[in-house]
């Protein structure tokens, strides 16, 4: 399993923004292609600018993407370090309990109940929170995940030496990363 911070992080702050920013920027992807109604000229220059902005920054994730696959290709050392990372994370979610896909099944299944016409409105309140108490474990499973010194100082090092080694096979990567970061702050 690919960590999303391993996969989007090339610095270490890079991964906070993209979660600190992850909600409000698909907020504005949603908003930026819903049709505007009556929307005044400035109103529609700001959806035209935050949709030029959304669109530049998928052609770095793209670009960045592509130095980064260059970059491992190129890197047989750091593929080694990937895979060491992963099988770390691997452990410790299992360690943990931490299985995303089980609970993504379990809230399919509670949705499809809850919509079911047959379901009586007792048992849709004791589906949701079932739900609830679902999600509240994941996220305690996941932040326990993250609270492991060990492995973040391990995800740490192979983000550093992965945006280290970008930057030596494409220079233009820093610049990139500096353009994104500035844009996802443009889109608070």
């Amino acid at each position: 399993m690919q960590n999303s911070k391993t996969y989007t992080q090339q610095q270490p702050n890079s991964v906070l923004n993209l979660l600190k920013y992850a909600l409000p920027l698909m907020l504005v992807t949603m908003f930026a292609f819903s049709p505007a109604s009556k929307a005044s000229d400035v109103a529609t220059d700001t959806v035209a600018n935050q949709k030029e902005a959304t669109y530049r920054i998928n052609a770095i994730q793209r670009d960045l993407t592509s130095i980064r696959q260059q970059t491992l290709q190129s890197n047989p050392g750091l593929v080694e370090q990937a895979k060491a990372f992963e099988a770390a994370y691997q452990e410790k979610a299992k360690e943990v309990g931490y299985n995303p896909d089980e609970f993504i099944s379990q809230a399919q299944e509670i949705q499809n109940k809850v919509r079911n016409a047959e379901t009586s409105e007792e048992e849709r309140e004791a589906l949701i929170k079932e739900f609830a108490a679902a999600k509240r474990q994941l996220a305690e499973q996941r932040e326990s995940i993250l609270s492991d010194a060990t492995l973040m100082a391990m995800q740490e090092k192979l983000q550093a030496d992965t945006f280290a080694a970008m930057k030596t096979s494409n220079p233009e990567t820093e610049n990139l990363m500096k353009e994104l970061n500035t844009l996802l702050e443009s889109l608070q």
